[in-house]
């Protein structure tokens, strides 16, 4: 005899609504919606009431005159968000320019408003022999990502989107005239820099247990408008777990609202409104778009399995429903 499982049906449904979600996706890249349409959480910072900041920083400030410190929390909106701070410094001019800035955010925020896909940024374990051995291992999973990875058909220019003899979704319309590429770079940072004091809390608390793997190195992917995926850790530094975080931020954005993708946003000051510049930058791996045909074999495979798996999906769900 067999009986109906409402934790069957619903992961079935699961199934087909992400099957359904998957093949009407929105064809920008995670790296570039994320760039131009995505707001940078504002973080929070408790501050004496004659902190003054420059408006192009993401925060909120939190003026009070008892406050003889300056403290930073995440935004709330994060799920890692508490009501203790991730940093804190004695309140003075040096360290509000930690807080908000760093020659570290400004080199990420120059690379990411060229059009870069992603940064790469190696926070340092101390042993030199980890160090040099996680950064080669990140230079060969990039290397895999260029012979693997192709940029999605179906991207709407700032042209094409004004030409009225053309359809599209709006979602698919680039909203500034950066070319669109795959291209990736690294940097390095040593964790006990302390220009980058904050910006190293800011990373290190995107989990409640990376504290216990200061002696590892740790590589935290960083796209869009300062947006950092968790890291990978040690071991976990591998080329599969590289190309798997390349490959989701080259896909189409399948979600467009931010806080239901991974990762944080980095206080950084910004003018995020700067899109686009001509300026070269070394160490790059670039990817060339694909071709329109093959996308469209692609999508064509993608769809026509996705209803074959519904199809086989509601059948098996209908014998298990009858007793």
């Amino acid at each position: 005899m067999q009986f109906f499982c409402p934790h069957f049906s619903a992961k079935i449904l699961g199934l087909i609504l992400a099957l359904s979600a998957a093949a009407m996706a929105c064809q920008v890249p995670v790296f570039r919606y994320a760039l131009e349409r995505w707001e940078p959480g504002a973080y929070r910072v408790r501050a004496p009431e004659t902190l003054k900041v420059d408006p192009h920083a993401n925060v909120e400030i939190e003026k009070t005159a008892a406050v003889t410190q300056l403290e930073l929390y995440y935004p709330p909106k994060l799920r890692q968000a508490s009501e203790k701070p991730i940093w804190s410094a004695p309140m003075s001019e040096a360290n509000v320019r930690v807080m908000l800035d760093s020659p570290m955010r400004r080199e990420l925020m120059k690379r990411l408003l060229a059009g870069q896909s992603a940064v790469w940024l190696l926070i340092e374990s101390g042993d030199a022999a980890k160090d040099e051995a996680a950064a080669k291992v990140i230079a060969e999973g990039l290397r895999a990502a260029q012979e693997k990875l192709k940029l999605p058909d179906g991207v709407i220019t700032q042209d094409e989107a004004n030409d009225p003899k053309k359809r599209h979704e709006n979602a698919d319309v680039l909203q500034s005239a950066l070319p669109l590429k795959i291209e990736f770079s690294t940097l390095r940072m040593s964790r006990g820099n302390a220009e980058e004091a904050a910006l190293i809390a800011m990373l290190m608390h995107i989990e409640p247990d990376l504290s216990d793997y200061v002696k590892e190195p740790m590589v935290f992917p960083i796209f869009g408008r300062g947006r950092a995926l968790e890291p990978m850790i040690g071991k976990g530094i591998h080329v599969d777990n590289i190309v798997e975080a390349a490959t989701y931020l080259c896909g189409a954005c399948s979600c467009e609202i931010k806080e239901q993708n991974p990762g944080i946003d980095l206080l950084m000051t910004a003018d995020w409104g700067a899109v686009g510049t001509d300026e070269v930058l070394p160490e790059t791996v670039m990817i060339s778009p694909q071709s329109a045909d093959e996308d469209r074999g692609t999508k064509l495979a993608v769809i026509v399995g996705a209803v074959i798996l519904a199809m086989a999906a509601l059948r098996l769900f209908r014998a298990t429903a009858r007793v």
